[in-house]
């Protein structure tokens, strides 16, 4: 009686599972990826929060209601950033995706840009009770999808100078190629004249 009952038991799932009461960020696209001072950007993005089953583990479902983001913008290079806190965002239709708009303004960083949904400013309450996150600041680099893209252009880049237009793709490889040639050319004529006898008097 006690084996039949082990099998027919269903097998309980064991594994590592996100911890539930958080919010976790999935997605975080950025469109134009090019702008400037003044214009628009686009930042759709998706939300999930974990509940564990006894027999299913770990289970994501869409987080919505949330109202606000705050979005923080940081540069590549310099890493200087500026934050839009409590930016109204929108659901799009598809469960726990957001969509907001914010204006880039002087105050932001220029040059490439990557785009966040900054830790822990989003919330929700669930039947469960609030929510909060994500755990910290996250951009398309953070996600595990990978159709998803917030490193944007703001402003122009810097147009190359001739010089360094030379050593961009293979014009760099075919320059050295020409000197290593002339060089050989030089070496091989030096030697055919080394290489002659001296004149007869």
């Amino acid at each position: 009686m006690f084996v039949l009952f082990a099998l027919v038991a269903p097998a309980h799932v064991v594994g590592q599972t996100p911890p539930t009461g958080t919010l976790w960020v999935t997605y975080v696209n950025v469109t134009p990826t090019t702008t400037d001072t003044g214009n628009q950007i686009e930042i759709v993005f998706r939300v999930v929060y974990f509940t564990c089953d006894p027999y299913l583990g770990s289970i994501a479902n869409p987080a919505d209601g949330i109202k606000s983001a705050t979005f923080l913008l940081v540069s590549v290079e310099t890493q200087q950033s500026h934050d839009y806190p409590g930016t109204p965002v929108f659901p799009t239709g598809t469960p726990g995706e957001y969509r907001a708009d914010i204006q880039v303004v002087p105050e932001d960083p220029t040059g490439r840009v990557w785009v966040y949904v900054e830790g822990n400013s989003l919330n929700v309450s669930v039947e469960h009770g609030a929510l909060l996150g994500p755990p910290g600041n996250t951009a398309s680099e953070q996600t595990y999808d990978t159709s998803d893209m917030s490193l944007i252009q703001i402003g122009q880049p810097p147009s190359p100078s001739p010089f360094g237009k030379l050593f961009q793709g293979n014009e760099l490889l075919l320059l050295l190629l020409a000197v290593i040639v002339l060089l050989l050319l030089a070496i091989s004529l030096l030697a055919r004249r080394r290489g002659k006898p001296p004149p007869k008097p």
